[in-house]
């Protein structure tokens, strides 16, 4: 009888315990949001440099929702910038590595200057007027296109010449495995600066202030990258 006394008591306490450490570990958890615009711009940015995705989605609308089967099942969660990044760790893509080096080269020199910031009256909105300033991301991936295509282009002349299904095979696995190694290393080799000014909103919810993360924005923050696919090829790519 004792004994069962002592057994419950002892449930009792690990249950107690329990209870606790989750309720301080949801409160440390919570956040609460930045006071200010220019508090959750520096947030975002910040946490963005640094890789630090969790604080990023908590400054930003980065998530955008679940994304379902044709079942009913869920099936990977959408984000608008650093998705692949953000995937529960059962489904994250095998190449989860080298998209982390990736992302973190091209975060990793990004500088800002904030300035006026205009509040609109009712306190729910602001407009954040930034100067941001990265590695020319554009250029790097210019050259990698460039690099891949005479690349496959040589190649292609060998296989003509002596054409092999394995030789095909090789080559086009060895440009899927490679690629994003590849383009680090042209990162790496660019010396060219980028300064793109943009406008930030940002807006207010019950946790604080939040930026919303347009196209525009996150191409600025991400060294002009998606140029190329906006605005196309240089005359010099083309030709």
């Amino acid at each position: 009888m004792m004994k069962t006394v002592q057994r419950m008591k002892k449930g009792v306490l690990l249950i107690m315990v329990s209870i606790l450490l989750v309720t301080a570990c949801a409160a440390k958890s919570k956040n609460t949001g930045a006071a200010t615009p220019k508090e959750a711009v520096t947030q975002a940015l910040e946490s963005a440099r640094q890789l630090d995705l969790k604080t990023f989605n908590a400054y930003t609308d980065n998530y955008i929702g679940m994304k379902w089967d044709f079942i009913g099942f869920p099936v990977e969660k959408e984000y608008k910038v650093f998705g692949e990044l953000l995937q529960p760790y059962i489904i994250k893509r095998k190449r989860y590595e080298e998209k982390r080096r990736f992302a973190e080269k091209v975060v990793e020199n990004l500088a800002w200057e904030i300035g006026e910031i205009q509040e609109e009256e009712d306190g729910a909105k602001a407009k954040i007027h930034l100067t941001l300033t990265n590695k020319d991301m554009s250029e790097a991936v210019e050259r990698y296109v460039m690099w891949i295509t005479e690349d496959t282009i040589h190649d292609i002349e060998y296989l003509s010449g002596a054409f092999s299904v394995s030789g095909l095979v090789d080559m086009v696995s060895g440009i899927v495995n490679e690629c994003d190694d590849d383009l680090i290393r042209f990162m790496d080799e660019t010396d060219s600066i980028c300064t793109m000014d943009v406008i930030v909103t940002a807006y207010k919810d019950n946790d604080g202030w939040k930026i919303y993360l347009t196209d525009e924005f996150i191409n600025a923050f991400m060294g002009n990258i998606e140029t190329i696919e906006t605005e196309g090829y240089s005359e010099r790519l083309e030709k």
